[in-house]
C-alpha cells in the first residue's frame, strides 16, 4: 500500500514538473523594461533638461514574425509632466515624444531604424543590435519646463510604448480584444525640485 502511494506522488509531481516546464515558455515576457534614466540641467539652468535613457524590448513571436513579414513597429518614447493630487486625479501634460520607425528589408537582410524627429536612420545586421538603438536616448534636449512645474508638487513620468505603426482593419478590430500586437512599458517618475 505503501508503494502505490509513493509512486502516485512521485508521478503528481513529475507530472506538475512536466507541465511547468512546458508552460514558462508560453509565458515568457514580452514587455519594455526603463533599465537607466537620467536628468541633467543644461548649464545649470532648472529649466532645460537633458534626458539619457536607457530601455530593454522583450518581443514575442508574434512581433518579430511580423517584422520579417513586412510590418512596421512605431516606438515612442513619452515625457510627461505630472501634478500629484492627494485629493482628486493627478493632473498630467505632455512634455515631448520622441517617435522612431523600425522595419527589416529583405533584400538586404537588415533591420533599418529611423527617428521621426531628427530623420536620422541607421541599418543593423541583428534585431538586438536595432532593438538597442531604438531604446538609446543621450543628452536629448527636453523643452523648457513650465514655470508652475517648479515647487509645485510636479513630476517627470517617462514610459514606453511599441506598437505595429498600421494595421489592417481586421485586426483592429482584433486589438480591441487582445493586447498582444502593443507593448507598453511602466512609468518611472523624476521629482522636479
Amino acid at each position: 500500500m505503501k508503494r502505490l502511494t509513493i509512486k502516485r506522488w512521485f508521478t503528481v509531481i513529475l507530472s506538475f514538473w512536466l507541465t511547468i516546464g512546458m508552460v514558462s515558455p508560453l509565458l515568457a515576457a514580452e514587455e519594455i523594461k526603463i533599465r537607466e534614466f537620467s536628468f541633467t540641467p543644461l548649464d545649470n539652468d532648472p529649466d532645460v533638461l537633458l534626458a539619457n535613457l536607457k530601455l530593454d524590448y522583450d518581443l514575442g513571436n508574434y512581433l518579430r514574425e511580423g517584422l520579417l513579414n513586412g510590418m512596421t513597429l512605431e516606438s515612442e518614447i513619452h515625457f510627461d509632466l505630472e501634478w500629484h493630487s492627494d485629493w482628486w486625479w493627478n493632473t498630467r501634460k505632455s512634455l515631448a515624444v520622441v517617435k522612431s520607425e523600425l522595419k527589416y528589408h529583405a533584400l538586404s537582410q537588415h533591420y533599418q531604424l529611423l527617428r521621426l524627429d531628427t530623420n536620422e536612420n541607421w541599418n543593423f545586421s541583428t534585431l538586438t543590435s536595432a532593438l538597442e538603438r531604438m531604446g538609446t536616448l543621450k543628452d536629448y534636449m527636453l523643452p523648457t519646463l513650465p514655470t508652475e512645474a517648479h515647487h509645485n508638487n510636479a513630476s517627470i513620468v517617462v514610459y514606453s510604448r511599441l506598437a505595429p505603426k498600421a494595421l489592417q482593419l481586421p485586426l483592429k478590430i482584433q486589438k480591441l480584444f487582445a493586447e498582444r500586437d502593443s507593448l507598453e512599458s511602466e512609468g518611472v517618475v523624476w521629482s522636479i525640485p
